[in-house]
């Protein structure tokens, strides 16, 4: 199934310290469904961005993990996520994942695995999946999949929580004129 995601301006998923907490991206699904945490296995999807010549600094797209406590009601951002995907940095798409256990961190790694999409386009694959108790992420070319990171703490008590998978588009310039439109093909969850 493809699907796109318009994001407007000042959305973001981001965490700083000392009290900057946005998350007000737009998803697909809008509610996703929640999973055991522990029967967790992997997610893959495709998503493209439009042309360098439409983007500005931190666009993104891409796969979110949100984790939340069993039994408690979404009220908030999740206390825990992980999003991984493409952003437009200093003129340049990368391949981005960002960890959130209290604090998020960022990394960027310019990658072979961004192909042309047509039109300009950039469309890449990402994966992330369990490996013991930690979570791998990893961008996907062709049947390679090429390691950008493992996140320990991600399973670490993993019967007290539940995990979503949806994908996400966000354009955090507040001055940005107009939306980010972003490609997705190919969501894939296994669990269970």
């Amino acid at each position: 199934m493809s699907f796109n995601l318009t994001a407007g301006p000042d959305t973001d998923i981001w965490r700083k310290p000392p009290a900057h907490i946005a998350f007000n991206a737009p998803t697909h699904p809008t509610t996703p469904t929640n999973h055991p945490l522990s029967t967790f296995k992997s997610a893959r999807l495709t998503f493209s961005l439009p042309p360098a010549s439409k983007l500005t600094q931190y666009d993104q797209a891409g796969l979110l993990l949100s984790l939340t406590r069993k039994g408690t009601t979404a009220s908030g951002p999740p206390e825990k996520w992980l999003k991984t995907g493409v952003e437009f940095y200093n003129g340049s798409p990368y391949v981005s994942t960002v960890g959130c256990d209290q604090w998020a961190d960022w990394s960027v790694v310019p990658f072979s695995v961004l192909k042309e999409a047509g039109e300009g386009k950039v469309e890449a694959t990402v994966e992330v999946a369990r490996e013991d108790m930690a979570l791998w992420v990893y961008a996907v070319e062709g049947s390679k999949k090429v390691p950008l990171r493992e996140v320990a703490w991600f399973f670490a008590g993993e019967e007290e929580w539940e995990i979503s998978v949806a994908a996400y588009a966000a354009r955090p310039g507040k001055e940005e004129q107009g939306g980010l439109e972003a490609g997705f093909k190919g969501l894939e969850v296994v669990a269970g």
